[in-house]
């Protein structure tokens, strides 16, 4: 499925054009305040690269402890048509472009410096994309599921949330493939994901996709020095001005939501060790 060509008919009738480049007005402009922040926060220096992966060694994978793991199964979307091979071509290459990738101790992950502007050149096709409460369609659509599983495994290994964004709006309701606040999006110049390794050993990222699902794992030779839980809450329910009524157009709910992660260490210490509240906007369905 994944090799297929997407075909140029058949796409959804409210799609006027692919959009082949990166969106982001002021892109160069953009991606230097990124590394004048990093550079201040003293991040600059410590991220790793699409170069820093491991060599397969059997052995050494035998020995290795799973520190976390996430398991997303994605759906075809009937009314996405043929650019349900895009999405799905899109997630498998945004796996193989992350994973083996290694993260030493204190060094830092920023999904930027893998899926870039995530474009045509690198191999990425359109796809659905969330820009302010409608969806586009843009080569690399659906990529940033590569950041929602990210997200997770570093928040339940305990490692630093560095930066992180969730989508502007709860797009598919109650069929979303992942509860509110877990959700992390990328978009290139704009919204990256950063996590530093606080565990005092290598980590390898193993992502892959099979058939519909995505399957992502953080491994290590050493385990946690503890255990991670965590917790999502729906703070309060938003509806768009002039609605409810009955003379109102269909619209979805927003939300603020708010996500919690608590450390328990060996020696039995629990504490709050990530916390964001995060906002999904409402919207009137078309």
């Amino acid at each position: 499925m994944y090799g297929m060509v997407l075909r140029t008919r058949g796409y959804p009738q409210s799609m006027t054009a692919i959009r082949n480049k990166p969106m982001i007005k002021f892109l160069r402009t953009r991606l230097l305040l990124d590394d004048a922040r990093s550079l201040l926060k003293g991040w600059y220096f410590q991220f790793v690269s699409p170069e820093d992966r491991a060599s397969r060694n059997a052995e050494a994978e035998r020995g290795e402890i799973v520190l976390s793991e996430i398991r997303i199964l994605m759906k075809w979307k009937e009314e996405l048509q043929d650019l349900n091979y895009g999405r799905f071509h899109n997630m498998n290459l945004g796996c193989r472009i992350v994973n083996e990738t290694v993260i030493p101790p204190g060094r830092i992950f920023s999904l930027r410096k893998f899926l870039r502007g995530a474009t045509e050149e690198m191999g990425f096709m359109p796809g659905p994309m969330f820009v302010r409460g409608r969806t586009i369609y843009a080569t690399g659509g659906s990529a940033c599921l590569i950041s929602t599983l990210l997200f997770n495994v570093a928040l339940r290994a305990n490692m630093d949330i560095l930066e992180k964004h969730n989508h502007s709006a709860d797009m598919w309701g109650e069929e979303r493939f992942i509860d509110l606040g877990l959700d992390a999006t990328y978009v290139y110049g704009r919204k990256d994901l950063k996590f530093r390794n606080t565990h005092s050993a290598d980590i390898r990222i193993l992502a892959e996709m099979s058939g519909y699902e995505l399957h992502c794992r953080l491994v290590s030779d050493k385990p946690l020095a503890g255990t991670t839980t965590v917790r999502t809450k729906l703070l309060r329910e938003l509806h768009p001005a002039g609605a409810p009524s009955e003379a109102s157009p269909a619209y979805r709910k927003g939300w603020i939501v708010a996500t919690e992660r608590s450390f328990r260490d060996e020696s039995g210490t629990n504490g709050t060790t990530y916390y964001k509240e995060e906002k999904y906007a409402p919207f009137f369905q078309s």
